[in-house]
């Protein structure tokens, strides 16, 4: 298929329409057993390959950096928020890389050494502080570069009645979303104080766009409107061997397990 869909902002308001433009396909990366993708505000698209090698493009489908560690076991989630400061997690290990721009480890946090053993989600705050869901003890908590907790949720068990067991976090407009499948998306301020529980289900995966949420659920993409508390959806071609989707800018990011395609905007 030679046209794909329109992205932001067409793509928001294409949403509250029902519908979503045709757009070009811009290329297709062929890649080797992808599992992951991220993307950052600028475009450029992070893929974690089978062998645990990330590597990144470009928003026109270009290799501009690569970085592997063998030595912490799987990388599990990527955090490109922040482009001058990429956070990578080897949950098997309870260990937090940062990188830099030109993909280079600038830093190595060892969770273990403050006694979080189990962290099954951890993201970037837009303070250049890291958020780190600790499981065991059923809090949210944002830590330093130094290890030292600097905000730390109340006890979920008690706040909520349950034990988050989020796949995702990631912080957006002042709120800290944690998307677990199965119970829905717990929403928290910047301080780590619980707000209240999206009845979202089934989201492993997600991105946020002001007021909007945007996620995929098997084979549609949906957008949840926090003000208007509307859900749209619409269908996605394709999705047979789909591993992920992502918008950023004017393009759209389909991840398959063997390519990569970029869609984009046209601007006429």
């Amino acid at each position: 298929m030679k046209y794909i869909y329109a992205i932001l902002p067409l793509f928001l308001l294409a949403l509250c329409c029902g519908r979503l433009p045709a757009q070009e396909l811009l290329k297709s990366v062929p890649v080797a057993d992808a599992r992951l993708m991220t993307t950052d505000e600028m475009g450029n698209v992070y893929l974690v390959r089978g062998d645990n090698s990330l590597i990144r493009y470009s928003q026109d489908g270009d290799s501009t950096g690569n970085f592997r560690s063998i030595q912490n076991g799987d990388l599990s989630w990527i955090d490109a928020t922040n482009p001058l400061r990429i956070l990578l997690f080897y949950a098997d290990f309870s260990k937090i890389i940062l990188l830099d721009r030109m993909l280079t480890p600038k830093n190595e946090l060892d969770l273990k050494t403050i006694g979080i053993f189990n962290a099954p989600a951890v993201g970037i705050s837009v303070d250049g502080r890291i958020w780190v869901y600790d499981f065991n003890n059923a809090r949210l908590k944002k830590i330093d570069d130094q290890l030292n907790a600097t905000n730390t949720s109340n006890d979920m068990r008690i706040e909520s009645g349950t034990v988050p067991e989020p796949t995702c976090m990631i912080e957006r407009e002042g709120k800290v979303y944690l998307c677990d499948a199965e119970k829905g998306i717990y929403t928290f301020d910047r301080f780590a104080s619980f707000i209240n529980t999206l009845e979202i289900k089934g989201v492993s995966r997600m991105q946020a766009f002001g007021s909007q949420l945007v996620y995929r659920r098997g084979d549609t993409l949906n957008a949840y409107d926090l003000k208007s508390l509307s859900l749209k959806v619409i269908p996605l071609p394709h999705t047979a061997d789909l591993v992920d989707v992502r918008i950023e800018r004017k393009r759209m990011y389909f991840l398959y397990a063997n390519k990569l395609d970029i869609y984009v905007t046209p601007d006429n």
